[in-house]
């Protein structure tokens, strides 16, 4: 084959060449279009599914509320000028107040809980310098054990079924998001309560690893009722 043959072959399979990789390169990107596309789709439609689901349970929520409040009235009602009756809607109040289904308000501390100051992300020490769930389950059963009659974290109400937990570096309480800094309210004796900074406490643990920790104790401490609706699937009513 001549020189001049050689070169059109050449020039022919560089063509080739070029169109294959220009098709393969289109194909790509129409692929990855398409798969954004999809991607997009799916995450609007999951947003959307959990806007619905969050305004279905925030009118579950309300309705509940209002027959609360229609039940309140109507015990009121059913209770005036009725001692045994004003008595036994008492002790309904008061179960209430210790399941946690109504805001209660006394004596008591509050706990302020915050990360190092110091804590750097390059920090061999990291881990300990943050604020973890562990370490709010821990003080929670300390204010327990001290004898606490209500607690929340961040406003959230400690009940029987509550739960701390913590997903990636976020920690929820009741399924509920919270950050820094953590509030922890209790009520109950403050000098009982203020147990809780004794030495060699969890407390004092945590403040030997930089972790800031302020305690307060106040004539006065407000405590919401649990905003969630609560359900058993096991526990029934003996007869």
């Amino acid at each position: 084959m001549n020189k001049k043959g050689v070169a059109i072959t050449l020039g022919v399979m560089c063509a080739l060449l070029t169109s294959g990789i220009i098709i393969q390169v289109n194909t790509i990107n129409n692929n990855s279009i398409t798969t954004n596309t999809s991607r997009r789709t799916a995450n609007s439609e999951l947003k959307d599914e959990v806007v619905r689901w969050k305004e279905r349970y925030e009118k579950s929520y309300n309705e509940l509320q209002e027959t609360e409040l229609e039940l309140e009235n109507i015990r009121e009602i059913a209770t005036k000028d009725n001692n045994e009756y004003t008595e036994t809607e008492q002790k309904l109040k008061n179960a209430n107040a210790l399941l946690g289904l109504t805001e209660v308000t006394g004596e008591g501390i509050v706990i302020t809980v915050e990360d190092s100051a110091t804590a750097t992300v390059n920090d061999d020490n990291l881990s300990n310098e943050l604020v973890h769930n562990t370490d709010i389950i821990e003080l929670v059963n300390e204010l327990k054990n001290t004898g606490a009659e209500a607690i929340s974290v961040n406003g959230q109400r400690i009940i029987s079924t509550s739960y701390i937990n913590c997903v990636g570096s976020v920690i929820t309480v009741n399924g509920e998001k919270v950050n820094s800094p953590f509030v922890i309210s209790a009520i109950g004796n403050r000098a009982s309560l203020s147990g809780i900074t004794r030495p060699g406490s969890y407390i004092e643990l945590m403040q030997e690893d930089g972790i800031s920790v302020k305690v307060e104790k106040l004539s006065s401490v407000v405590i919401p009722k649990y905003k969630k609706i609560q359900t058993s699937k096991y526990m029934k009513i003996k007869e």
